[in-house]
This record gives structure tokens, sequence and C-alpha cells, in this order.
């Protein structure tokens, strides 16, 4: 008998788990990743506005850019603008990977 209940406390944990981690939204499964490649890529530069680079969680660097909407943001980060180059130089990432970035850093922005 403790086996069975040794068995069905083990299923039981990991029914729990995915119904956790099922309810994770796909927002915060955005944000994860776009801290993700923030972290892996755009930090260098938006932690300290190196090159003009609005600097993470500034709003006065990001209002005029939130402004212009995240598809005008993803075209300017994929193919460069400025003194930006595409997709910060990392040719890597998708179009996925710097919305999801662009996400994130507005997200330190939003009121």
């Amino acid at each position: 008998m403790s086996d069975f209940i040794s068995g069905y406390k083990i299923i039981m944990s990991f029914f729990i788990c995915l119904v956790i981690s099922g309810c994770s939204s796909e927002k915060d499964k955005l944000l994860t990743m776009g801290e993700s490649v923030y972290n892996g890529n755009c930090k260098v530069c938006h932690a300290q506005g190196i090159n003009g680079a609005p600097i993470f969680g500034n709003k006065k660097n990001w209002a005029p850019r939130a402004s212009q909407g995240i598809d005008v943001l993803v075209s300017h980060a994929s193919n460069g603008f400025g003194l930006m180059p595409a997709k910060g130089g990392n040719t890597e990432l998708t179009e996925d990977e710097i919305r999801a970035a662009i996400t994130y850093m507005l997200s330190a922005v939003e009121e």
C-alpha cells in the first residue's frame, strides 16, 4: 500500500507541476525569452546608452521610441537604425527573439 501512495504522490506532484507551468501566460513566456535575449545581446549597449541606445528602464529615453509601435522597433532592430547594427550585431537572432527583447525592454517603462 505504501508503494501505491508513494507512486500516487509522485504522479500528483508531476501533474501539479504541469498545471502550474501551463498557467504561464504567453506574455510571461515572451518576457522570459526577452530577458534572456536582452541579457545575452542587448544589455551591452542598452544598459549604458552606448551610441545613443535608449537605456533600459529609462522612460524618457524610451517614450519617443515606444510611440512608434512594436513593429517599427522590430524593423529598426532587425535591419539596423542609426548607429545600431542589424540585429544588434548578432546575425543569429530571429525576429521572434528581437520582438521578445523589445517587449521586455518596453515592459520596464510601462506604467
